[in-house]
Parts: structure tokens; C-alpha cells; sequence
């Protein structure tokens, strides 16, 4: 995209202003949320889910997003794609 110019002959920029670079993306406090997923192969993963303070485990397997962050019981992140998710079960806390 380089040697990009407008229709006045002025170079193509990006219109995003330097402050608003400068701001850090606001944060969306999660928590943990402790499950036994079962996927497609049989395997029975147990451990954590990471969901929206206000959000529910079914709204998470319901977003967009194709892949969601798991940590296991030995603390191992696993990215789980889920498609491959058959069941999930949430502990209660």
C-alpha cells in the first residue's frame, strides 16, 4: 500500500489520531469459572474457562470467537477449538 495518495495528491494516512493511539483499550474483567468439557474424541478435559464478569458459560460457547481458553488442572493453557466441545460442565464454586 505504499505510494497510496488521495484524491487531492496528499499522501493516504492513517486517520487515527496519536491520542487515541495512546489509550489503552478498556479492560473486561473475567473470571474463572472451574469445568469438565467433554470433546468430540471421547477426551475429558477438567479446569477453567474464562468468561465475562457478567456473562455465562453458554454465552461464551455461543460467541463468534472459534477458539476458547482453557487452563487445565496442572495449569496448562489450552486453546480448545469449539467445534470439538460435545458437553460442558460447570462445578459449582
Amino acid at each position: 500500500m505504499a505510494g497510496l495518495t488521495s484524491a487531492t495528491g496528499d499522501p493516504v494516512r492513517n486517520f487515527r489520531s496519536q491520542a487515541a493511539a495512546k489509550q489503552p483499550l478498556p479492560r473486561i474483567p473475567k473470571v474463572r469459572e472451574y469445568v469438565q468439557v467433554k470433546l468430540t474424541d471421547g477426551n475429558v478435559l477438567t479446569g477453567y474457562v474464562f468468561i465475562e464478569a457478567t456473562s455465562r458459560i453458554q454465552d461464551l460457547l455461543n460467541s463468534t470467537t472459534q477458539f476458547i481458553p482453557f487452563i487445565d488442572e496442572n495449569e496448562t493453557i489450552l486453546l480448545i477449538n469449539k467445534a470439538s466441545i460435545m458437553q460442558v460442565r460447570p462445578f459449582d464454586a
